[in-house]
């Protein structure tokens, strides 16, 4: 069981989002209901006992609503010639705080391994080939105007993700509410 903890992308924010979409020859969209911000990627997790102890161990976490603000989008590339595109969430201290939270209860009481990598707040739209010369910088001049509302996350949620026809598809292993 592959997972991961993520703040799931509401409206109106994932109509904002999605409007970005469908300008650019070649993408393959994300579809909208996916769009989530990674907070901890897990990887595979086999057996059910170092599942529940994943669980408890988000359980346990004590967090207050966070505010994502949204900021322009991006380009990842990738080796190959593709690349992927995201939208930016800024790193704000108590999304920072929420993402640190999560990392060490995963490490202390569920085993999980550092994550060496930095945590980059995005939330990924498409991904595809390299375009040519001018036309993606293009696209992200012209968006980087856009405004995007700002959303209130009041959850996080663990999620495992499933490998559909060509596409991910991410199902909700269990919701851990803010406290108000």
């Amino acid at each position: 069981m592959r997972l991961f903890v993520a703040l799931e992308i509401v409206s109106p924010l994932r109509e904002a989002i999605a409007a970005l979409r469908g300008s650019l020859p070649d993408i393959r969209w994300a579809d909208p209901e996916t769009y989530h911000l990674t907070l901890r990627f897990i990887g595979e997790v086999p057996s059910r006992p170092a599942q529940e102890d994943i669980h408890h161990a988000l359980s346990a976490i004590h967090a207050r609503p966070c505010p994502l603000i949204p900021e322009p989008p991006g380009l990842f590339e990738q080796n190959g010639g593709q690349g992927m595109l995201w939208v930016g969430i800024a790193r704000t201290d108590p999304l920072l705080h929420l993402q640190k939270k999560i990392d060490t209860a995963l490490r202390r009481s569920a085993g999980v391994p550092v994550e060496r990598r930095r945590f980059l707040p995005h939330v990924t739209i498409g991904a595809g080939p390299r375009l040519p010369d001018g036309t993606m910088s293009a696209w992200l001049a012209h968006y980087a105007r856009t405004p995007l509302p700002t959303m209130q996350a009041t959850r996080f949620t663990l999620f495992q993700s499933l490998r559909g026809a060509g596409r991910p598809v991410y199902e909700a292993m269990a919701e851990y509410p803010f406290a108000s």
